[in-house]
């Protein structure tokens, strides 16, 4: 070390431990209120109750601090639980219990926030962790204003017996992602008891035979006017006549749709555009839109053509508010797709996603890349035949078999579109990319724009 630089070394230490005791000495200095209202923004939105983390470790730095934290009931009222792997020891499973109860002790009567998250379920033994967990939650259910649970039926076995009904009065947001071990569990959902009318957010994905019916799903929205955010799966099963009128959710600015069935009896895509037809969101702004149904390929997409006026219909009915768009596996066309963007000339983020081996019918074409072009020089456009397409569009992700679309016109696409704003690109294809892409996309990148490309390569 240089003379020069040692000789600064001292006076530098001094003052940054000057500056450290006078920090500590101001933080210390700030009323009890104040303090609370910095811990507040210290946890996670859902802190882990078994893991060392705030409010946890707020709680060790001193004994005035130890205090405020143990008496700030706030702190304790928001806590996720993952229970790992296919089981846990009786003394594992009894500490959780006791954390569980010691949060919710100290959050004396605040409002509950609660997630649980149980992915991997055991197919070979009765699994009680979840269901042993919900039956301490039970008592404590009038306080649950945020309630998320990821995991198999049997979790949610105790909703089931009438004496248990819970009485959710706080109840804001919902979200449930049920799995079954096998095909003969069944979850009735009316069980719940659950408040639809002041729900905010709602989220319900089933798995097997527990999948609600569009029929159920317009049921359940209809009583829904306050919602604002909402994800569903479906079974495609509706019945026209059973619903007549328009179903308008004046609130609701998140719609989530997984549309899933076998080949259906009755068209699936017809019923489920008779669904779509009927709603009615005059402040829609994100939309998605996924498509599983295994009907028969060519009968599929010939009443898709027939009916796709209806989806047009009801994406440009939003027009003025839709700003995020998403459309995954849906049997369409390069065309069809063009009609559905040019009525959102508001649009900032559209996705496409479809099959990667779905090489013959992969709608991503050049033309529909020609026509997201914002080039002045495109054909027609001086002539007053073309308007701009999504002028204002910040973020484009697409997923595709890339046999369809030119690489060269893909990259004329971005670059016409990086200084109009465009901030986030995501390709993820089949086919291989050339190096001049590769290089292109990573300038674009280093520049500080969201940019990746990936492809998936089959050995």
């Amino acid at each position: 070390m240089s003379p020069q630089i040692e000789r600064c070394k001292d006076p530098l230490i001094s003052a940054t431990g000057s500056i450290e005791e006078r920090a500590k000495w101001r933080l210390d200095e700030l009323a009890p209120e104040i303090l609370v209202e910095i811990f507040s923004h210290c946890p996670i939105a859902f802190p882990r109750i078994d893991l060392l983390a705030p409010p946890l470790t707020l709680a060790v730095v001193c004994k005035t601090w130890y205090h405020l934290v143990m008496n700030t009931p706030s702190l304790w009222s928001s806590f996720e639980i993952v229970l790992e792997g296919t089981s846990s020891s009786p003394s594992e499973q009894d500490e959780i219990q006791r954390k569980l109860s010691l949060w919710l002790r100290r959050s004396r009567q605040k409002p509950l926030s609660i997630r649980i998250i149980q992915e991997t379920v055991s197919q070979d033994s009765l699994d009680m962790r979840a269901m042993e967990l919900i039956e301490i939650l039970l008592p404590h259910a009038s306080r649950w204003q945020y309630f998320d649970f990821r995991g198999p039926t049997g979790g949610l076995a105790p909703f089931q017996e009438d004496i248990n009904k819970p009485h959710l009065r706080s109840l804001k947001s919902i979200s449930l992602q049920v799995h079954e071990r096998s095909r003969n569990q069944h979850f009735d959902l009316s069980r719940f008891n659950i408040p639809w009318s002041q729900l905010s957010i709602l989220d319900l994905r089933f798995s097997h035979q527990n999948v609600n019916s569009l029929d159920k799903c317009y049921e359940i929205l209809s009583e829904t006017k306050n919602l604002e955010s909402c994800i569903l799966n479906a079974e495609c099963i509706f019945t026209p006549s059973l619903h007549t009128g328009e179903l308008k959710l004046p609130s609701i600015n998140s719609l989530k749709l997984i549309i899933q069935g076998n080949d259906p009896v009755e068209d699936a895509t017809s019923k489920f555009l008779e669904f779509l037809h009927r709603l009615c969101l005059p402040r829609l702004r994100a939309f998605t839109l996924e498509w599983l149904v295994n009907t028969t390929k060519d009968g599929n997409e010939s009443q898709w053509r027939t009916s796709h006026t209806q989806l047009v219909n009801f994406l440009h009915s939003s027009g003025n508010s839709l700003q995020h768009l998403e459309l995954a596996y849906l049997p369409l066309l390069d065309h069809e797709i063009i009609r559905c963007l040019d009525g959102l000339s508001g649009l900032k983020s559209f996705g496409l996603k479809f099959a990667l081996a779905d090489q013959l019918s992969d709608p991503i074409t050049d033309t529909l890349l020609q026509h997201l072009s914002l080039n002045p020089s495109t054909r027609g456009f001086w002539r007053g035949q073309r308007k701009l397409c999504c002028p204002g569009l910040k973020s484009l992700k697409l997923q595709c078999s890339g046999d369809s679309l030119s690489q060269t016109e893909l990259l004329h696409l971005l670059g016409t579109r990086v200084d109009r704003g465009l901030k986030e690109f995501e390709l993820f294809t089949l086919k291989s990319m050339s190096r001049g892409f590769r290089d292109r996309i990573a300038i674009w990148k280093g520049e500080g724009l969201d940019f990746k490309a990936s492809e998936l390569t089959i050995r």
